[in-house]
């Protein structure tokens, strides 16, 4: 005599089904978490060749008035990434919009090799460039005329910059 809890024999066509349901619901989490893994990897900020002597860079503080905006004038900038890192160009961006910058346009253009940030001064202003200068902690200031009045300045940030650690919104 048996004791215990009776148990139904298993139904003869419900077996494999079950097996291959399992391993497609296995294959497509593998899936998933492959997809997953190379999403992280291309949004990941590699660190760029050639910058071993460079030192951290110094940024003044949003609130340094040397750094920020004059009162009452619209500065117009453009931003344009020579970095070849993705997403340095708006990061780049919200960091000058921080300090009163009308950032105007931002875009990435054709990596240039061992590119550092140079501040291009296009209405003769180059207090405005120092200014930029002092915001982002680094770069040359170099007059560039353009008569075209579409910005004041044009930023083309290269390998040299890092944004800041912390985020700049809240």
């Amino acid at each position: 005599m048996t004791v215990g809890i009776p148990t139904l024999p298993p139904t003869p066509g419900n077996g494999p089904a079950r097996n291959w349901r399992g391993l497609v619901a296995v294959m497509l989490i593998g899936v998933i978490a492959a997809g997953a893994g190379i999403a992280w990897w291309q949004t990941r900020t590699p660190e760029v060749s050639g910058n071993e002597g460079l030192s951290e860079t110094k940024v003044a503080a949003p609130s340094d008035t040397a750094a920020r905006a004059p009162r009452d004038v619209r500065i117009r900038v453009r931003v344009v990434n020579i970095s070849g890192v993705t997403g340095l160009a708006r990061r780049t961006t919200q960091h000058l919009r921080l300090y009163g910058f009308d950032v105007v346009d931002f875009l990435s253009s054709q990596p240039e090799r061992n590119a550092s940030t140079r501040i291009a001064v296009h209405t003769g202003h180059e207090e405005w460039g120092l200014r930029v200068q002092k915001a982002l902690g680094l770069g040359t200031v170099i007059a560039a005329p353009d008569s075209s009045r579409y910005a004041d300045l044009t930023v083309f940030v290269g390998g040299d910059w890092r944004p800041t650690a912390k985020s700049l919104r809240p």
